[in-house]
């Protein structure tokens, strides 16, 4: 794509908005600066409605293709979702939370932006999942969900462990063909730990330990669990007691996110 083939107008920014496109996944920094650079070029355009193209550009995604601007813009911005979960992740993978939790929020906005994109879909990519409303949501709540449970992992937080929990669920609920119900089982047992792991009721330590083990395998959450096995039969001679975690509905999950 050469856009001073097909702006008339402002030929350097058409340059340098070309060169920003070949770049552009060669790195997150580069991502960022061509979608500045092409809603730079989408504010001129729009500044210069009746402005004749000198051709009719053809936006490509996937195996969907469209002249339309907007359809550019959401490719972008999802890709740079793509690129910033996966640098999260490494950052998460190193412990470095504090990076994996700027990464993160990135993401959380670019989400938002998606959602916030009015445009008309043709028939021919109205489909495409990627731009339906239930599968951005979902998107929006995996994402925070992993926000948060970045933050629970940087500081033993049982608040925030069940908010990851619950915006994973609702996120599973949502678009059910993508779902992830081993990430939603994985955050929901350390909800549990959480709580075992900082409370001070014994009964209440016992009976999330239990349930945290019994829905996942974690080395240390079975290490946990059988120091307060052998100390509730020894000293509290606690009964576990069945717990749960509420979750979230639509209208709430907005509210918060």
């Amino acid at each position: 794509m050469l856009y001073e083939h097909i702006i008339p107008m402002e030929p350097a920014k058409c340059i340098e908005l070309s060169a920003a496109l070949e770049r552009s996944e060669d790195s997150l920094e580069n991502m960022e600066t061509y979608l500045v650079q092409f809603r730079e070029m989408l504010t001129i355009l729009a500044r210069n409605a009746y402005t004749v193209l000198n051709s009719q550009p053809l936006f490509k995604w996937h195996d969907r293709n469209s002249a339309c601007w907007k359809f550019e813009e959401h490719r972008t911005l999802h890709t740079l979702h793509e690129m910033l979960m996966f640098k999260a992740k490494e950052a998460f993978d190193n412990c470095d939370h504090k990076k994996a939790k700027r990464h993160l929020s990135r993401a959380v906005d670019v989400c938002k932006d998606m959602l916030a994109t009015k445009w008309f879909k043709t028939p021919l990519v109205r489909g495409m999942p990627e731009l339906q409303k239930e599968y951005l949501l979902a998107l929006l709540f995996r994402t925070k969900g992993t926000y948060c449970f970045n933050m629970h992992m940087f500081k033993t937080s049982p608040p925030v462990a069940k908010m990851a929990y619950k915006f994973v669920e609702i996120s599973n609920a949502l678009w059910k063909k993508g779902a992830n119900k081993d990430y939603e089982i994985k955050l929901k047992a350390h909800y549990h730990h959480a709580v075992a792991s900082t409370s001070e009721d014994f009964k209440e330590i016992i009976s999330h330990s239990t349930a945290a083990v019994g829905i996942y395998d974690d080395a240390k959450m079975k290490e946990d669990h059988e120091l307060w096995v052998n100390r509730n039969n020894t000293v509290h001679y606690e009964t576990p007691e069945p717990v749960d975690c509420e979750v979230f509905s639509l209208e709430r999950a907005l509210q918060v996110v």
